[in-house]
């Protein structure tokens, strides 16, 4: 047997002994075969048993998952159960879509991926069900298929609730013609069909929220003085984890030399059960050599968050609180994916010096685009929950590894997110983050307030639904996982720390538009802050105005030339100025009110302010006869006409072959330059253009 009897993407650690041979299960099925059928293997565990077969009412496909922090394992079909003829149909759908070739992607699905798409596809089943129909090919017929999204339309799904349902059809209907189902072809666009099915307030795809700056605040707080305040006291809480296990070991081989001398008869509970496993550990506890409380205050003496008295309780919440605020430190100043964080051992920080610099990083396996190994740049106090998280888990993993029989064992073995919940059980894989997150909000005191709730609405332009649904004034923050990198991405923009491309390459992502949807919000945020100096911005109007008066000023009580359509309009004056511009006060007041206003440029200056037909934009040469009488052009400019003119004619030399229209642009310039300096009684040769030339000929 081979790995590629499965079709689908498989992590290193499954072996050929995990891949049964694929079966033509749709012959079996059209013979009635139940039997054969039902024996059919899907999956096997890592020493190749048979962990689901084709006729299990739940499929446990945990060895084909290859993210760690998968919380759905299983296909369960239970909702088929009384319905023979839909449960066998689409146990089919999806063996296929296991064991036969995607022919719609390049790259293999992940199992993952199929357990999502069984999920959206019971909705489908959903409704055949209360239509007593025999197969999902009849969606297709057209009289059904207007029921059908009535059908969808009704339950008030979310656009992006409603193309995972859709898409979960298609991906169905792909494998009709390997299942050698008759029906019509369906053409249908799942993003577009889902917008008009969906309620109206869930039309656009809603993002997981950005964390207001002061709810973040309290929380890295927190976080960042757990873990300084415990890596200080890091192998004394490792030690002292390990000693409170190493007791109730002992208390269980008490009570096991009990019960096997036959001191003990009245535990007659059958050995296995959950009702003897619970009395067991309940004497262990009891006849363990010493108090918890002694162990504690014996290593724990000076540690700051240690009360007096404290006991196992106590150290059941501070163990909680260190591996909630080691994971926080790692999310939050990474932006790690959650697969991501669990492929993070003891050995995944170090750190590189470049040109004077240390940097610090983290390394691991990402798997998105397939796996592959990787790295992260983080701050450096994630050194310090990872060597936290390492002491407080040493035993654990120490246990794991001395009965690993596996590569998968093995694998868990090295992670650090792991727990015991009760000393009486194996320790194991973290999987509640949602929870302990939500809990660590509360220790926190992570409470939102009317500014926390205007913020998030601004911070998250696009999840105003959900805000309005899980963010209440006066509640605990919900806090979950990819909270950490849409936040990171926020705040990255919001302060300029970053850029999108920075975050495609800190959050491994293949798209830049992916990078940018993660970072919506911060733009508009950092405006929002900007508040305007209004002293400033009074003093700076003061000297505009004043630099204007006085231009204006210089050019009616002056001899200076000026070129131009209004500068020549000013020349007409100054014998016989209005009663307005014989004063400085007066005229300061026109400018102040802005009754008159003046623009400069390198060519012109312009009087016209917002009514000036901005002809001077495509070419220059309109600024000089302006014919709005706007243009005022002072001696300076004079020079930079003159210029002009000799760059132009140099040009023109070099480029006999320039189109007509690029000529025309160059001579207009030219002959305004021309006018300019006859103006100023600037020397200058005429340019005779080619045209001129032939005619004199």
């Amino acid at each position: 047997m081979k790995k590629n009897t499965l079709k689908i993407y498989l992590p290193d650690t499954v072996n050929d002994i995990q891949c049964p041979e694929i079966c033509d299960v749709v012959s079996l099925h059209r013979k009635q075969y139940k039997d054969k059928l039902n024996d059919v293997p899907i999956c096997m565990d890592d020493k190749g048993n048979v962990a689901a077969k084709f006729g299990d009412m739940i499929w446990n496909i945990e060895a084909l998952v290859a993210t760690k922090n998968a919380t759905h394992r299983h296909i369960n079909f239970s909702v088929l159960k009384s319905h023979s003829l839909l449960l066998y149909e689409m146990k089919l759908i999806c063996y296929g879509w296991i064991f036969t070739k995607n022919m719609q992607y390049s790259s293999p699905t992940k199992i993952s991926t199929i357990i999502g798409r069984a999920s959206g596809l019971k909705m489908s089943y959903k409704f055949l069900i209360l239509n007593s129909l025999d197969s999902i090919s009849r969606i297709c017929e057209p009289e059904i298929w207007g029921k059908y999204l009535n059908f969808l339309e009704v339950q008030k799904k979310s656009a992006g609730t409603l193309v995972h349902i859709l898409c979960a059809l298609q991906q169905a209907y792909l494998l009709f013609p390997w299942m050698g189902i008759d029906y019509r072809e369906i053409k249908i666009s799942p993003t577009i069909l889902s917008k008009k099915l969906c309620r109206d307030e869930a039309i656009e795809r809603e993002q997981t929220l950005a964390i207001p700056e002061g709810i973040a605040d309290k929380l890295l707080h927190f976080a960042v003085n757990l873990v300084e305040t415990a890596w200080k006291y890091r192998e004394k809480l490792g030690e002292t984890e390990q000693r409170l296990q190493e007791n109730y070991k002992l208390g269980e081989q008490a009570v096991q030399n009990k019960i096997i001398s036959g001191q003990w008869k009245w535990l007659t509970v059958e050995k296995g059960t959950p009702a003897f496993r619970h009395h067991f550990a309940k004497e262990a506890s009891h006849y363990s050599p010493f108090k918890p409380s002694d162990i504690i205050s014996d290593l724990l003496a000076g540690y700051p968050d240690c009360p007096v008295d404290a006991d196992g309780s106590w150290w059941h919440l501070q163990r909680g609180n260190l591996t909630a605020a080691c994971f926080v430190c790692c999310a939050a100043f990474s932006g790690m994916r959650e697969s991501e964080l669990f492929e993070l051992t003891s050995e995944s920080y170090y750190n590189a010096v470049y040109s004077g610099r240390t940097f610090h990083f983290l390394k691991g396996k990402t798997h998105k685009m397939r796996e592959r190994h990787t790295e992260w740049v983080v701050a450096p106090v994630v050194q310090k929950a990872i060597e936290v998280m390492s002491a407080l888990t040493k035993h654990l993993r120490e246990n794991l590894l001395q009965h690993a029989s596996t590569m998968r064992d093995i694998e868990l073995a090295q992670c650090l997110w792991l727990s015991q919940g009760q000393r009486s059980t194996q320790p194991k894989r973290i999987s509640c983050w949602s929870l302990r997150l939500t809990n660590f909000s509360k220790y926190a005191g992570a409470i939102i307030s009317e500014k926390d709730y205007a913020e998030c609405l601004r911070s998250n332009p696009n999840s105003q639904e959900k805000i309005k649904n899980h963010v209440h004034i006066g509640k605990h923050w919900a806090l979950s996982p990819h909270q950490f990198r849409r936040t990171l991405a926020f705040f990255t923009i919001k302060n300029r720390l970053g850029n999108a491309i920075a975050i495609k390459q800190q959050f491994k992502h293949l798209y830049l538009q992916m990078s940018e949807w993660y970072c919506e919000g911060g733009i508009p945020s950092r405006l929002d802050e900007v508040e305007a100096d209004k002293e400033l911005q009074k003093m700076i109007d003061t000297v505009s105005n004043e630099q204007i008066t006085q231009k204006y000023w210089s050019w009616f009580h002056s001899t200076e030339t000026l070129s131009g359509s209004h500068g020549k309009d000013i020349l007409k004056i100054r014998d016989d100025l209005p009663i307005m511009f014989r004063s400085w006060e007066k005229l300061y007041k026109l400018v102040k009110d802005k009754r008159i206003t003046l623009h400069g440029t390198l060519h012109s200056y312009c009087k016209n302010g917002y009514d000036c037909e901005m002809e001077g934009v495509i070419n220059p040469a309109f600024c000089v006869d302006c014919s709005t009488h706007g243009s005022i052009i002072d001696s300076e400019q004079a020079a930079w006409w003159k210029s002009k003119h000799e760059t132009l004619i140099i040009y023109l030399a070099e480029n006999t072959g320039v189109s007509m229209a690029v000529y025309t642009h160059c001579i207009t310039q030219i002959r305004a330059a021309e006018k300019v300096m006859s103006d100023f009684a600037i020397e200058y040769l005429p340019y005779k253009s080619e045209i001129e030339i032939r005619t004199d000929e």
